[in-house]
């Protein structure tokens, strides 16, 4: 196994226990970021963890691609250190860089991995989720922009 390889499992396995967990231990929350807040004090690092965890690698697989990735992980790395979003402050840090971790990992899915039927995968179940289920929105659509991040790096690995 070459450094890819580990990182990508590395990525998965944080991206996998950390929403299986949440969802296990907590249920679906609005969001992932409102995990932050279901998490009891001693625990609340693990938001961190999972952030760095999936997001640091993600730029080291990516970035050889395409330079959209890099922005896009240090997006996510922001929405770790800048855990907590409702605090007013914290709140603008938080927001812009999940925007931007959203954004970025799709340019990086068209111009990078010139996977233009992935982008608009994620835009037609991001416009229909209200559609499907009012409650936790945003939940799902994270989990669709993790996917496709997921996918899009692992045809580059295997």
């Amino acid at each position: 196994m070459d450094y890819h390889q580990i990182s990508f499992i590395i990525m998965m396995t944080t991206f996998l226990s950390y929403v299986l967990f949440i969802w296990i231990k907590y249920g679906i929350q609005p969001s992932i970021s409102d995990s932050y807040y279901v998490l009891p004090n001693k625990l609340k690092p693990l938001f961190t963890l999972f952030c760095w965890g999936f997001a640091l690698p993600a730029i080291i697989l990516g970035v050889e691609i395409t330079p959209f990735m890099f922005f896009a992980g240090v997006g996510i790395c922001f929405v770790g250190a800048a855990a907590q979003f409702k605090d007013d402050w914290v709140s603008n840090i938080h927001m812009i860089a999940a925007i931007g971790g959203i954004i970025f990992s799709q340019l990086a899915i068209f111009f990078g991995f010139h996977m233009l039927w992935l982008n608009i995968i994620s835009i037609v179940l991001s416009v229909i989720m209200p559609f499907i289920t009012i409650k936790y929105y945003f939940w799902y659509v994270e989990l669709i922009a993790f996917s496709a991040i997921c996918y899009a790096l692992g045809t580059t690995i295997f």
